[in-house]
């Protein structure tokens, strides 16, 4: 029995595999998963791929429900283990209903907390949030800002900034870390994504020859950043023992292309014409709201509504925080390729998922 007990959510997730992968290479800490229903299987079969050892436990509940739908039996050996924690199980789509996306985002950060506060030698949480907290903010935004008096596009956003909400005024009962990713898209080297959304969109519009009349989104940035960076980060930053609770760190590219920029690099290396014609946004808006027009192109309405928002992200101190570790975000040109080399070849495959609300991720 290691002095050290890793309990995480949604480790079976895109980014939950990820950092879980980490874990796996050591021998100096147990874990605990947390899962639900049938994600259990697909997060047994990663690990039993991905390591031997024994110090895993997989364990079936449910955040959405009080003591995480745990038994008694295994709450109390969990409350004596554990020392650690990372929350990443959320769902994350941005037309999912505001009732689900209250009961998985906001009641079950609260549940986790309720839970976590009754852990015996509880030392530190991870809590995943995003930067969409902003909402629709404009100016500039950093590690130092929350609550701005912003509202917000989507349920997505606003649970996202409720849950984050939480954790915030429970630091002094469970210390805390926060990490606000970028848009997460596939992995630098191999290009590895498990769903169609965020700048993939365009990618099935470029796929449609439907491109060559985009909205120009002017100055707006695209925040992208690619699944081993934020992960590697993550994980670097959480395992140091000198970071106050109540800390906020973003997992971003410090640099990143505007999404006109995006637009023509994507066209560029695919070797596509570029788009002959970029509309305002207050005209492509309406346009976009027209149901047929999102099927045609890829790009569902409420994408649209971040082309057209001129927020500042200030991430100095985060940036400066993962470069002592040798951690930097690869701009998009070193791996806008193997993103369209993927898409390309995977994009009608089975296990790359179209957005869908009812299934969680992380």
């Amino acid at each position: 029995m290691a002095d050290k007990g890793v309990f995480i959510t949604g480790a079976g997730g895109f980014l939950g595999r990820y950092i879980l992968a980490h874990y796996l290479q050591r021998t100096d800490c147990d874990l605990f998963l947390l899962e639900n229903g049938p994600f259990c299987k697909r997060l047994q079969a990663f690990v039993e791929a991905a390591s031997p050892r024994s110090q895993v436990r997989i364990m079936d509940g449910d955040i959405t429900r009080p003591d995480l739908g745990l038994d008694a039996a295994t709450r109390e050996e969990l409350k004596s283990r554990v020392t650690h924690a990372i929350h990443l199980a959320a769902i994350y789509n941005l037309s999912a209903p505001r009732d689900l996306s209250l009961r998985v985002n906001v009641d079950g950060t609260r549940h986790v907390l309720d839970f976590l506060e009754t852990v015996k030698h509880f030392r530190k949480l991870a809590h995943t949030s995003t930067l969409v907290v902003a909402g629709t903010y404009s100016g500039v935004f950093t590690e130092d800002d929350f609550d701005k008096g912003q509202s917000f596009k989507n349920y997505y956003e606003e649970t996202k900034f409720l849950s984050e909400k939480l954790v915030r005024e429970r630091l002094s009962t469970v210390p805390a870390v926060i990490f606000r990713p970028g848009v997460v898209v596939g992995d630098s080297k191999t290009g590895y994504i498990e769903k169609i959304d965020g700048p993939y969109y365009v990618f099935v519009t470029i796929k449609r020859y439907l491109h060559v009349v985009l909205p120009d989104c002017g100055a707006t940035r695209c925040q992208i950043a690619p699944v081993d960076f934020v992960t590697e980060g993550f994980y670097t930053l959480f395992e140091r023992e000198d970071v106050p609770a109540g800390t906020v760190f973003y997992l971003m590219d410090p640099h990143p292309l505007t999404y006109n920029e995006f637009f023509d690099l994507a066209c560029e290396r695919w070797e596509r014409i570029k788009p002959v014609l970029r509309l305002p946004q207050w005209l492509m808006k309406p346009i976009a709201q027209i149901g047929v027009v999102g099927k045609l192109t890829g790009i569902p309405w409420k994408a649209f509504m971040y082309g057209d928002q001129v927020i500042e992200y200030r991430i100095e101190k985060s940036t400066a925080a993962l470069a002592k570790y040798g951690i930097r975000c690869p701009s998009v040109p070193s791996y806008i390729d193997v993103m369209i080399r993927y898409f390309r070849e995977h994009y009608r495959d089975g296990t790359v998922r179209r957005e869908r609300w009812w299934e969680r991720t992380a």
